[in-house]
């Protein structure tokens, strides 16, 4: 009986079917590609520069403050001259200069620039994370997709298998009617035709579904040949609501809300270029330390140490026209960036409708075809035990075979196709 059931078993499912694969649900698979995922992490990593950029010092908000040392040693032939007539002569005299300083310099006023890079900074680090989101649920929803074309594969498997034990009973059947003499051998060879196409058709699914693996894996940063097996449903519970979709896709959807801040930095660029057609004020200041050696002369020595401050004022009067450039560009960008959001907005409002109504147009295309499965199989069943008693012949038992392979493909394609519209609509409402 056991050797029975593994013969079974290997001859079902194939001769990887004692080979245990680790299995892969939808939920880990999402989790495998957002913590491995390329795109993901370098989307991380383009947020992460942005957060770092967003200082107040970057922006120019905060003084800058140097250390500067320097140190000149010099020989030299020294002649010097008095007025009281004494005279200084050496060859190769020493002389040794070194200073120090602390110098800080602070633009206090400069029409508000620096106030408007901060905050064009601030909205760029939102911009990148709100980016970041975006490719999240982008990557979420095709690591999903895969999923689920890898599902379909599988089930078409398996509906051709189960196409495969039919067509052997068929052939069987009729095997045994010729043997009673009561058939003829065509029907025989179309059987043995039949059931070779089919297990042809097989080994080009089992193809099939090694391919859409490896994607999965190259989603997963994975080596592509990593075994795994999927969780072989598709079934579908999500009852999508057009308003609740359409507010949500305005107020959660990444995309338009990284668009706005792009529009909000834009601004700020604006302002940032009129703030430099205005007066720039910067305070100075600085600690100062000196001494200076000397091999000959009069002074021997000399230290000198104390603070200075001062002030300058920069006004802009004639630059060809660059500032003018700059706050026009800047003006035409953050007007691009406000039709980017209304067009971004438009493209949302219509996809979330034309996804509603294909997945309302796959929600019934699967309940017939659901409907047909049952009606070709039974169909089969019939045809079959009618061939078996000699009331029927075998083309009555193909056609209904063929109609329950064309029943098995069109409800899995249509299982299928509701999944993906279920996977997009909750993209498009960053419903993740």
């Amino acid at each position: 009986m056991m050797r029975t059931l593994l013969f079974f078993t290997v001859a079902f499912l194939g001769p990887n079917a004692l080979v245990a694969q680790p299995l892969l649900t939808p939920e880990e698979a999402v989790h495998l590609a957002l913590n491995q995922n390329l795109s993901v992490r370098l989307t991380q990593a383009d947020a992460a520069i942005a957060h770092r950029n967003n200082t107040a010092a970057y922006a120019g908000l905060l003084p800058i403050v140097n250390l500067a040392v320097n140190e000149t040693f010099t020989l030299s032939a020294f002649q010097q001259r008095l007025i009281n007539g004494n005279e200084f002569n050496a060859l190769g005299a020493p002389f040794n200069n070194i200073n120090g300083a602390v110098q800080a310099s602070w633009v206090v006023y400069e029409g508000g620039r620096a106030r408007f890079a901060k905050e064009r900074l601030q909205a760029l680090d939102e911009q990148a994370r709100l980016s970041l989101q975006a490719v999240v649920q982008q990557t979420t929803a095709q690591v999903l997709m895969t999923y689920y074309e890898v599902v379909r594969n599988r089930l078409q498997e398996r509906a051709t298998e189960e196409l495969i034990a039919l067509n052997e009973a068929r052939l069987r059947i009729a095997e045994a009617r010729v043997a009673a003499g009561v058939a003829a051998q065509p029907d025989v060879l179309q059987a043995r035709l039949d059931l070779n196409q089919l297990r042809a058709n097989l080994l080009q699914q089992q193809a099939a579904t090694a391919a859409s693996k490896a994607t999965l894996n190259q989603l997963l940063a994975r080596p592509p040949q990593t075994p795994f097996e999927v969780v072989p449903q598709m079934e579908v519970v999500y009852l999508p609501d057009r308003e609740r979709l359409r507010a949500r896709a305005q107020a959660e959807n990444p995309l338009i809300l990284a668009l706005q801040k792009s529009a909000e930095a834009a601004a700020r660029a604006v302002e940032e270029a009129n703030a430099l057609r205005g007066p720039r004020i910067t305070a100075n200041g600085q600690f100062v330390a000196v001494r200076t050696d000397n091999g000959a002369g009069f002074i021997r020595n000399n230290n000198q140490a104390g603070f200075a401050i001062g002030a300058s004022l920069a006004l802009p009067l004639y630059n060809g026209g660059n500032l003018k450039r700059q706050a026009e560009v800047a003006r035409i960008s953050a007007e691009q960036a406000a039709l980017s959001i209304e067009n971004q907005r438009l493209a949302l409002e219509a996809a979330i409708e034309n996804q509603l109504a294909l997945f309302r147009a796959q929600q019934q295309t699967l309940a017939l075809e659901e409907e047909n499965l049952l009606l070709a199989r039974e169909s089969v069943l019939i045809s079959t035990e009618r061939f078996r008693l000699g009331q029927t012949t075998a083309l009555e038992v193909q056609a209904a075979q063929g109609a329950l392979e064309q029943a098995l493909l069109r409800q899995n394609l249509a299982r299928f196709n509701l999944k993906m519209s279920e996977v997009q609509l909750r993209f498009l409402a960053a419903d993740f």
